[in-house]
């Protein structure tokens, strides 16, 4: 090992050493074939990690011509049951996507709705797809790794769960497959050796590099992280590859944190923990490849009520029955556009009945003018229904199915923003301006405060319908949701909107704003906030508050 790799060795070392729990780790440089770990030959649960090989294993059947990604699989109803990850399993059943668009789903969003089409898939082609995938991961090296499950129910597990019966790997091996796909990408006797072209290591990384909730590439500069999570109920996972400014692959890189507290001495989620190490990993990496300035951290922490206007600094919010600032200042939607739209199209089924079941088209038209969502990233036109789109809107911030819900309503000849203007005439500092053009998930642009989203959220919850119901459902909540105990099925109960939190290539001119509703031991409270431009670590501070308000009550 060359000294300067062995110099991140050390730095690495140095931050995985500041958690209590066990770190399985390792870098692969592509350049040279070098690599430095510790601990990366331990056999661990895969989790989600496991799609990588599967993604491979299903394009090495594309390649041989045994399948096609433009072949048809529709959602059925029954492949729902006890799935948590992904966005499909709130969607209506009968949707179809091409081969392509369910691999991409099942990267993106880590479906396992779409994972368990992909294995259909495979064993249609094949006879039997875990013996495919597992004998893909031997020809490729990934000695450690075995494929035991095709949907393995991780929600129902206990902490102390074995993992005798899961699909297991290691660091090592994760790490080994990024390298061999980046090298595939490069070389065309590499890609040949993954039984793949050059095309479509390409396409795999691209397929890598649109995960919605990145961590070890959350906050780089200069770099991007292609990138797959992997979770369980006692252990985080993350793997990738780092690409430069020009998308070349430069490091290989697989991190597994094991045996995570439920929670540490200070009152903050173990898992949380985690996922600021995962960002501190990815920081490092990022910073001795690419040369950059390594960026701090800032921790997520449960702040006594009197220190909230030190702690969180440019915030403005409003916790029902607690604290205040300024939450009468008027700020743009920034996150929150989605909650008046819903709340509109809410009120508009009395006068309107059956209309959330109507259908409509998501087309690359609209995918065109779509700035955030999974939607984007597939092709073709998807059927669905509008309260589909509502769950996708809310869900996720799809840009592509607001864009078809605008559409819609226009060629109905309903005007939605009078409608959304009588719906706020109860709110004084609320303003509906109109429309987005090109969407990133609001419906709506306007301006409003954050005492009159408390007075939203309150009526959301008195309601008990729709909107309510599709807040319940967001894809893995950021904004003051994204501390709160527990994780997918075992977080305690809240109800939010997909914000703005880890959107970082747009609306730099406007702040980031987050509701939730939070079930307390004394009962629900509702907690809205706005950071405004320029404020920096809105993540942290937004979880942080989210997770003071809830553990003060």
């Amino acid at each position: 090992m060359s000294d300067t790799l062995n110099a991140l060795g050390n730095s690495l070392h140095e931050i995985t050493e500041e958690y209590p729990f066990a770190v399985h780790w390792q870098v692969r440089d592509i350049a040279t074939g070098q690599a430095v770990g510790e601990s990366e030959g331990e056999v661990l649960a895969a989790f989600s990690t496991r799609k990588v090989s599967v993604l491979l294993a299903c394009l090495a059947l594309v390649q041989a011509g045994r399948l096609s990604l433009d072949d048809p699989h529709v959602i059925d109803d029954p492949l729902k049951d006890g799935v948590q990850a992904g966005i499909m399993r709130h969607l209506s059943g009968g949707i179809e996507l091409s081969l392509r668009d369910h691999l991409a789903q099942m990267m993106i969003t880590s479906d396992n709705i779409c994972t368990q089409i992909v294995f259909h898939a495979i064993g249609e082609a094949t006879g039997d797809a875990l013996q495919w995938v597992n004998d893909y991961c031997a020809r490729i090296g990934m000695q450690d790794s075995l494929h035991r499950e095709i949907f393995p129910r991780s929600a129902e597990l206990d902490w102390s769960h074995s993992i005798d019966s899961m699909t297991v790997t290691s660091a090592h091996d994760q790490a080994l497959i990024l390298e061999r796909l980046a090298q595939g990408s490069q070389d065309a006797q590499q890609a040949v050796e993954l039984g793949l072209d050059t095309q479509l290591c390409a396409t795999a990384i691209a397929l890598l590099s649109n995960l919605m909730t990145p961590m070890l590439g959350a906050s780089l500069g200069w770099g991007h992280f292609a990138e797959k999570n992997g979770r369980g109920i006692r252990g985080l996972s993350q793997v990738g590859l780092l690409l430069d400014r020009d998308g070349q692959p430069i490091a290989s890189v697989a991190v597994f944190a094991e045996s995570i507290p439920v929670e540490f001495e200070d009152g903050v989620p173990g898992r949380v923990r985690a996922q600021e190490m995962f960002v501190e990993f990815g920081n490092a990496i990022e910073a001795f490849y690419l040369d950059t300035h390594r960026v701090e951290v800032l921790k997520r922490q449960l702040v006594e009520p009197d220190y909230w206007g030190q702690e969180f600094g440019e915030l403005l919010y409003a916790v029902e029955g607690g604290r205040a600032v300024l939450d009468d200042m008027v700020f743009t939607f920034s996150g929150v556009g989605k909650l008046f739209f819903a709340c509109t199209l809410a009120e508009l089924e009395h006068t309107n009945p059956g209309l959330f079941d109507h259908s409509i088209d998501i087309t690359d038209h609209h995918r065109s003018h779509a700035y955030t969502g999974s939607l984007r990233h597939l092709h073709g036109s998807l059927r669905v229904t509008v309260d589909d789109a509502m769950h996708l809107m809310i869900g996720s911030g799809d840009g592509a199915a607001t864009m078809a819900l605008l559409e819609h309503f226009t060629a109905l000849g309903i005007d939605l923003v009078e409608h959304g203007r009588r719906y706020i005439a109860h709110l004084n500092n609320t303003t509906i301006t109109g429309v987005e053009e090109r969407s990133s998930g609001e419906g709506f642009t306007g301006t409003t405060t954050a005492a009159e989203l408390l007075t939203v959220l309150r009526q959301v919850f008195a309601d008990d319908g729709r909107v309510k119901q599709w807040m319940a459902a967001v894809f893995e909540p950021d904004g003051l949701a994204n501390a709160l105990p527990g994780y997918g099925p075992h977080t305690v109960k809240h109800w939010t909107v997909s914000g703005w939190g880890r959107v970082r290539d747009y609306h730099e001119y406007q702040g980031r704003t987050s509701v939730l509703i939070v079930e307390c031991p004394h009962g629900p409270i509702g907690i809205a906030a706005h950071a405004p431009i320029g404020t920096q670590d809105v993540s942290a501070k937004f979880g942080s508050l989210g997770l003071a308000a809830y553990l003060k009550d």
